[in-house]
């Protein structure tokens, strides 16, 4: 299983990088390889959702998941249900430093069902993961300019 574990001091306020990161509906208008996401079920404070993934020359995956999240410990947390992996688990915590500075924390593990691929994401593991943190650090950027 490969996990990785990353923190990072952003300069946005953490309920706004809380409530981006949480707002899975919009993942499509800017995350690179999310082609759709359907909500199945939303309850008080989880979500049980599908993200549409489309890497280049594979088809269109189905990665099913369910989201807890904390909006006063601002805590977001996923557990996979179904697709293309054995496991894979994300959590976030975003701390306040001021009011236009915090401190992310994130963590995933994951594990495909497959041993090629699960070689090949974990070559290719660290840019995925700096591609996706600099998608939500643009979406706080066009989010201040709206």
């Amino acid at each position: 299983m490969k996990n990785s574990k990353r923190e990072e001091v952003i300069s946005h306020s953490a309920i706004k990088l809380f409530n981006i990161v949480l707002d899975i509906e919009s993942y499509p208008d800017y995350i690179p390889w999310c082609t759709q996401m359907v909500i199945n079920q939303r309850k008080d404070n989880e979500i049980f959702a599908d993200m549409y993934v489309k890497y280049k020359f594979i088809l269109v995956q189905k990665f099913g998941s369910h989201i807890k999240f904390d909006q006063n410990n601002l805590t977001i947390e996923t557990n996979y249900i179904q697709g293309p992996l054995k496991d894979l688990t994300t959590k976030w915590k975003f701390e306040e430093i001021d009011k236009k500075k915090s401190k992310i924390f994130f963590d995933i593990n994951f594990e495909f069902k497959n041993y090629l691929h699960q070689k090949v994401a974990e070559t290719f593991y660290p840019l995925i993961e700096n591609k996706m943190i600099d998608s939500f650090k643009k979406r706080a950027v066009n989010k201040s300019l709206d």
